[in-house]
């Protein structure tokens, strides 16, 4: 807890504006709603950031797991220098360990640069940027000139699709003592987070009638903690997306539904395809009542008779708001009923 800092991205005015001088654009609501959608956070090692290996196990390899599996997460950076100007950052880079082990490594390989910039400045040629977006191609094209010591370094051609080097300029993250420019972070991104767009509701062949977002899926899975080879049910499984969600994260599960729905609410077959069309094994799924004996003695024999390693699922409606009784948990007699089927 104590080496994560985590850090809201507008909790300072990065041009020192008074509140009157923002853009007329963007109202001050909107700043502190994007201050708290948008943080980024450092990973502090005993060597300081971004250390190969920690005596604790924080590993750039765990960095990346964590990311890959985690749907709030955008993306993991490495970062290779830092600097209050253009000159600065590039100086800086070149004497950077750090930027020369990526060359070492990547020197030969094919890459790109994105510009980020964090802050809300009015940009004629792009009226969104800063306000729903942080990318300007006419300012990343402005910038690239005041990085020609760092990018001559590549001998390998530019792929701005699938760069096996990814760079990144980040400006705007720190504040900075200059008023007249934004504090640059370079870094070589190391990972992006899950991408969760890919089971979407509107990409599923099964969707119920209140289908769980992707977003949603992905967060129960991590909180249940899924590791790969673990058994998990979700005994209201409707479409299977928190299935579907776990099999894409560690996709060794065996994952088994049961839904009360019959076959012409809920297609079953569909659900298995959207399993198999993302490469993931089809899961085992029953029709029947959690409630059941013997609906659950089927849910064992999938599986071996064996107990479940994790239990995880979304109630439906009905379901769960009876298990909110005005008397507290005790008095939640459709949660406890529950509890007791499956411990």
């Amino acid at each position: 807890r104590d080496r994560a800092i985590f850090t809201n991205s507008f909790s300072y005015d990065p041009y020192k504006r008074n509140n009157d001088q923002l853009p007329t654009s963007v109202t001050l609501s909107q700043v502190d709603l994007y201050n708290e959608a948008l943080q980024y956070v450092q990973i502090i090692t005993n060597d300081g950031l971004d250390s190969d290996l920690d005596s604790v196990g924080i590993t750039r390899e765990n960095i990346a797991r964590a990311t890959e599996r985690c749907s709030l997460i955008h993306s993991s950076y490495i970062v290779l220098a830092e600097g209050s100007s253009y000159p600065e950052l590039v100086n800086n880079s070149l004497q950077s360990e750090t930027f020369e082990g990526m060359m070492d490594t990547f020197g030969k390989a094919t890459w790109r640069v994105r510009r980020h910039e964090f802050s809300f400045v009015d940009d004629d040629n792009n009226p969104r940027f800063g306000k729903r977006t942080t990318r300007s191609a006419t300012k990343e094209r402005a910038t690239l000139p005041h990085l020609e010591r760092l990018l001559v370094k590549f001998r390998v051609r530019v792929d701005l699709k699938r760069p096996e080097c990814d760079i990144y300029l980040l400006e705007g993250l720190s504040d900075n003592k200059s008023l007249e420019s934004l504090y640059k972070i370079l870094a070589r991104r190391l990972t992006s987070g899950a991408r969760h767009s890919t089971m979407a509701p509107k990409t599923r062949l099964c969707i119920s009638n209140t289908p769980l977002c992707s977003i949603s899926a992905h967060l129960l899975c991590n909180i249940a903690m899924i590791q790969e080879h673990q058994t998990i049910l979700d005994p209201f499984s409707g479409s299977a997306a928190t299935l579907l969600a776990a099999s894409l994260i560690s996709p060794t599960v065996r994952a088994v539904g049961i839904e009360i729905a019959p076959d012409e609410s809920i297609s079953r077959s569909s659900i298995r395809d959207d399993f198999t069309t993302r490469g993931v094994a089809e899961p085992f799924l029953l029709e029947g009542d959690i409630m059941d004996h013997a609906t659950r003695d089927k849910a064992r024999e999938a599986i071996g008779n064996s107990a479940y390693d994790v239990i995880v699922t979304d109630p439906p409606y009905g379901r769960r708001e009876a298990m909110s009784g005005a008397g507290g948990i005790s008095d939640c007699a459709a949660l406890n009923d529950l509890f007791d089927v499956i411990g």
